[in-house]
């Protein structure tokens, strides 16, 4: 079966961000808790056993495919057409990220492992290297969507496609600004709603960009 990179984008940008709120926003805190430190990571971790270490490969995968979904739809606006060179910019943190992902969840998996084989030094080096090495990560995804909005908006075919863009720039602007402030909106309400908007404009983007027309 030959899919096209346009639709493996659609479907990575519609599938990624649902499941990986699905995993990190239902599953994980019912399942294994809601941690705050690294301390409290491995520890609930522990205690949910090999289920706790599955979520966390599987969030880590979904986001990743969100990511590559995210880096193939930069380069399709990429080729040709107002802001193309936005568009690529783009693709290329969204390269960046995607491997700051597998590299962050292979270090918690790793403290994971350490942990379970009696290595509690090794865990809790690998689980704070996990924990705060995502320092970055509001500012570089916050990158990653704003230079994307702007081909989005530049190359837009109707109202619908423009206003995702638009959208999309104002959820990561907010993203930008609130860590250039040194705001952490992670365990907030605006954090979630953020969260879920940005989620919402990805998969819906996603659906227009399947329906339309090459």
């Amino acid at each position: 079966m030959n899919i096209s990179n346009k639709t493996l984008a659609s479907w990575l940008l519609i599938v990624g961000p649902i499941l990986t709120l699905v995993i990190w926003v239902g599953l994980e805190p019912t399942i294994v808790g809601d941690y705050s430190n690294p301390q409290e990571y491995l520890g609930m971790m522990a205690e949910a056993g090999d289920i706790g270490a599955l979520l966390g490969l599987l969030g880590g995968v979904f986001f990743l495919a969100q990511m590559v979904g995210t880096t193939i739809f930069a380069r399709q606006l990429g080729k040709e057409g107002s802001g193309a060179a936005v568009g690529n910019i783009a693709a290329i943190l969204g390269i960046v990220l995607a491997a700051a992902v597998v590299v962050s969840n292979d270090l918690g998996l790793s403290a994971l492992a350490a942990g379970s084989a009696g290595d509690g030094a090794s865990a809790m080096v690998g689980a704070q290297v996990s924990f705060y090495g995502g320092a970055s990560f509001g500012m570089l995804i916050g990158l990653t969507y704003l230079c994307l909005s702007i081909p989005m908006i530049a190359q837009a075919s109707d109202m619908l496609q423009k206003v995702l863009g638009y959208l999309l720039g104002l959820i990561t602007l907010v993203m930008i600004i609130s860590t250039l402030a040194g705001l952490d909106l992670s365990d907030s309400i605006l954090g979630i709603i953020v969260w879920l908007g940005l989620s919402l404009v990805i998969v819906v983007t996603g659906i227009v960009n399947l329906r339309s027309s090459d």
